[in-house]
């Protein structure tokens, strides 16, 4: 039986969030929540918001996977990765406090993240900038994977866009081999697929025993819009056959920028259609 979940993130008011959580997960339509980590923020206020998350998790005991998406694992300042690493931890022990097991977390950006120019005179020099920029994400994702298992928790990381390292899911899976930790997967998102111009079908079986995730929304190829599923024009039904052939068994989460019941209901239904 599939397992569906939908993403919360601070477009939702905490009164949002309590709604989703009385209509959608307390209806049993919907089984998990993705959480976007917000804590340390410069002038704005997480309270509410982390309040909420965690009264429709007492009510409803939703599956509880965490987004912690913003950090740029390419960072070359030391002080920079060290801050990062403390904020991880921190998102490890949230992600526990919500009883979650599960983080998704990017990749570094490929361009415009090092700080310093490529010399050769330089210890860490390559002669390509992107190298440079997967050494330092694979570096950082390790110990970030080695922090993770402290708490019992898997990390997956993502397909994205061309400001970052993966954006084809075979780039994608080598950047899990190079990590090598056992604690580390995939998620693939399907609109970052279709709208960075790759083969949906192709990019699914790259994933292979390595996908245990899904970020579900929809796009006309023009853009990363995160429409609800059936007002783009991504082929689903393609989808749907290439995640039999890898035999996925995970959860069916919607990340959708308008997230509301009715969106939610209805992706769901056409998700359902498609399989």
């Amino acid at each position: 039986m599939q397992r569906f979940g939908f993403n919360i993130n601070f477009r939702n008011t905490p009164q949002d969030i309590l709604t989703l959580g009385e209509q959608v997960l307390g209806t049993g339509a919907y089984h998990a929540i993705e959480v976007t980590y917000y804590e340390d923020m410069e002038d704005v206020d997480t309270h509410a918001y982390n309040e909420a998350i965690r009264k429709i998790v007492a009510a409803y005991h939703p599956q509880v996977v965490v987004h912690i998406s913003g950090f740029n694992l390419s960072e070359e300042n030391s002080v920079l990765r060290s801050a990062i690493l403390h904020e991880f931890r921190n998102c490890c022990k949230y992600t526990k406090e919500l009883g979650g097991k599960e983080i998704v977390m990017h990749c570094g950006k490929a361009n415009g993240s090092l700080h310093v120019p490529q010399v050769p005179h330089s210890s860490a020099w390559v002669e390509n900038p992107f190298v440079r920029a997967w050494i330092l994400s694979v570096q950082l994702f390790r110990t970030c994977c080695d922090i993770a298992k402290e708490y019992g928790i898997t990390i997956h990381t993502e397909n994205l866009n061309q400001d970052h390292l993966t954006v084809r899911c075979d780039t994608l899976v080598k950047f899990v081999e190079d990590i090598d930790r056992d604690n580390v997967d995939i998620v693939f998102d399907i609109g970052h697929c279709h709208h960075t111009g790759g083969d949906i079908v192709t990019d699914v079986l790259a994933c292979g025993s390595r996908l245990h995730h899904l970020h579900l929304h929809d796009n006309m190829a023009d853009g990363d819009s995160h429409l609800p599923i059936g007002e783009g024009n991504i082929d689903y039904r393609s989808f749907c056959e290439a995640l039999r052939q890898v035999g996925y068994d995970g959860l069916y989460m919607m990340e959708l920028r308008c997230c509301t019941p009715e969106n939610l209901l209805r992706s769901k239904e056409r998700l359902l259609a498609c399989m």
